[in-house]
């Protein structure tokens, strides 16, 4: 008989450090209920009810990662057994790496400052999680990890003769691909965000087996209803006067998330659309960066929602491989269309919501692409709440749970 357990060991979960968390929180949720595979699950809409599916029984789920970020917020589910450890997240090393992220110039020795902290947390953290697995019922268990903390996790997994998951859904394995090419080619299975980025984790580790989980979307529990979602819509859309400009939204600027592209493209904006106004938000350094620019509208912190409902299109440009832009989903349930750069996953997240331009560098073929879609924004618009269903966490965790069952078979079968 199986015993489908799953052991997850990551850096943060609950409360979430971002995205990345609350995404492994819906799947660690999911498979903690019975549930379909992805070959099963009938078709889900975002926000609407799916029939029932329980093809395949309930994981038993245990989960642990730093206490650092304070107390959980409810982002698990009771059914998923969460333990915490006070190891920080921050030291010496990460403290430089962040303050050298602020600095032009000083990638390299941004990298071997974050590099080394890594270095000296793994084993700090396997030994962490190797106590915590040594009071589990670990026979025919599998491991799990993401992230920064992944190399310890790994370490501690192997000592325990667990195989493992690896979860990829950003450039973190690629910054830094000597410090986590053991924990990715040691990896039973590595789950990545869509087949591009799956595709660039093969052009660059030889992994054992590889398995795309698109980037899950709790639609409802982030934003309610469709009702709300089309009340807000249209309340933000009413407060726009007669003639107002087209606003461009972007959600996110880092270095890694198209701060240069932003850079040169914003004065191009100008001189070839000036009456269109750009939306950033975000409360770090790097939108002020920007907010010279007479086109630029720094908004800081915004409700993601608000932000969405009142804006006409979307756009988010990406330096480095390993993308997933799981904001795109977020602005097309919004009925919002994205432009977005041709990196990793990208295209899947798109979809055929909004334009995917080659190369985010080439300025002119990015502002050629806001305008296509700003003149057909409602047909983009539509396109884009429609590929929502691709990000649904339902239709994510049935993917995810079909990895699952592959590998479990894999190992009943080999032991």
């Amino acid at each position: 008989m199986s015993t489908r357990r799953l052991f997850a060991a990551v850096r943060d979960l609950d409360p979430p450090g971002g995205g990345a968390e609350r995404s492994l929180a819906a799947l660690l949720n999911g498979i903690a209920a019975p549930g379909p595979t992805l070959e099963t699950a009938p078709t889900f809409v975002p926000m609407s009810p799916a029939a029932d599916a329980p093809t395949h029984p309930a994981w038993t789920v245990s989960a642990f990662a730093s206490q650092d970020r304070g107390e959980p917020i409810g982002l698990l589910e009771p059914e998923v057994n969460f333990v915490t450890t006070d190891l920080p997240i921050e030291g010496f090393w990460s403290k430089v790496a962040w303050g050298l992220r602020e600095r032009r110039g000083e990638q390299r020795r941004r990298k071997w400052a974050h590099d080394r902290h890594i270095g000296r947390r793994s084993p700090q953290f396997a030994a962490r999680v190797g106590s915590w697995l040594d009071k589990q019922e670990l026979a025919g268990g599998i491991g799990l990890t993401q992230l920064e903390w992944a190399p310890g996790a790994a370490q501690a997994f192997t000592a325990r003769g667990m195989p493992y998951i690896m979860f990829v859904r950003d450039d973190t394995v690629f910054r830094l691909e000597e410090r986590f090419r053991p924990v990715m080619e040691g990896a039973a299975l590595v789950c990545a965000a869509g087949e591009g980025l799956l595709s660039d984790i093969r052009s660059r580790f030889a992994i054992q087996q590889g398995h795309s989980v698109p980037l899950p979307i709790d639609f409802g529990g982030r934003f309610g209803s469709m009702d709300d979602v089309n009340a807000l819509r249209s309340a933000e859309q009413a407060k726009r006067p007669d003639g107002a400009p087209p606003t461009i939204g972007i959600m996110v600027v880092t270095p890694e998330k198209g701060l240069r592209m932003y850079q040169r493209l914003l004065p191009r904006l100008f001189e070839r659309w000036p009456e269109a106004e750009v939306h950033i938000a975000g409360g770090s350094a790097y939108p002020q960066e920007l907010a010279h620019h007479p086109n630029a509208r720094v908004v800081g912190h915004v409700d993601a929602a608000t932000f969405f409902a009142g804006i006409d299109l979307h756009l988010i440009l990406f330096e480095t491989t390993g993308s997933w832009g799981r904001v795109i989903g977020e602005a097309g349930l919004f009925g919002v269309p994205s432009v977005t750069s041709d990196v990793g996953s990208q295209k899947e997240a798109l979809g055929e919501g909004g334009i995917l331009v080659e190369d985010g560098h080439d300025a002119d073929a990015v502002i050629e692409a806001l305008r296509a879609v700003y003149e057909d924004r409602e047909r983009y618009g539509a396109l884009a709440r429609k590929h929502t269903q691709m990000v649904d966490h339902r239709r994510s965790v049935a993917a995810f749970r079909s990895g699952l069952e592959e590998l479990l078979k894999a190992v009943e079968e080999g032991s």
